[in-house]
């Protein structure tokens, strides 16, 4: 299920876009209504430009929207885009500490520095193979719970009694399994 933190928030300009749509006018009949050269407004729409406030009042009312519709979708937009990307630095940000950690401990070793070109899947696999139990609850600071547990049951628990040990632990310590021995040999053979 989507969480609304993950539902993006519309651009003023898709607004606006959505908005001429529906009421069946160009973008060169909104900049006549609005006072404003089509450029601006293009720009504004294609998201290369942000409205003044007094232009969003003005926007508002040619739209038929409530006063501050435009300058808050602006806001909101822009609040949310400089929010996204710091979560994703330190996103980013983490992951390096894992796959440094992962080739401290004999994992990665054919790489030099940061290899950004692993996928997410080979990096989790590699730190439940590579990491100390200690340092595994990083995962859970850049991956959820149940990718994971996916990338466990794809890709260490399908190898079957190569690594039962590795499997066991992770069940119990990991991922709290109550019963890791049918869980482990039910998932072994459905891979």
């Amino acid at each position: 299920m989507q969480s609304v933190k993950d539902i993006p928030v519309p651009s003023a300009g898709e607004v606006i876009r959505k908005r001429i749509t529906e009421l069946g006018i160009s973008q060169m009949e909104l900049a006549a209504r609005v006072g404003e050269h089509f450029q601006t407004i293009s720009a504004i729409i294609n998201g290369k430009r942000e409205a003044t406030v007094s232009l969003s009042v003005r926007i508002d009312e040619a739209l038929d929207f409530p006063a501050g519709t435009i300058a808050m979708a602006q806001t909101r937009y822009l609040v949310d885009k400089e929010v996204g990307g710091k979560r994703l630095e330190r996103i980013r940000d983490k992951r390096h500490i894992v796959i440094e950690k992962i080739k401290t401990n004999g994992g990665f070793w054919s790489y030099e520095g940061i290899p950004d070109s692993l996928s997410d899947d080979d990096v989790i696999e590699s730190a439940l193979v590579h990491l100390d139990l200690e340092d595994l609850p990083l995962l859970f600071g850049i991956w959820s719970k149940a990718h994971i547990k996916r990338v466990w049951k794809d890709r260490l628990v399908s190898q079957g009694k190569r690594m039962n040990v590795l499997n066991y632990i992770l069940a119990v310590k990991l991922f709290r399994i109550k019963n890791p021995d049918k869980y482990i040999t039910r998932y072994a053979h459905i891979y």
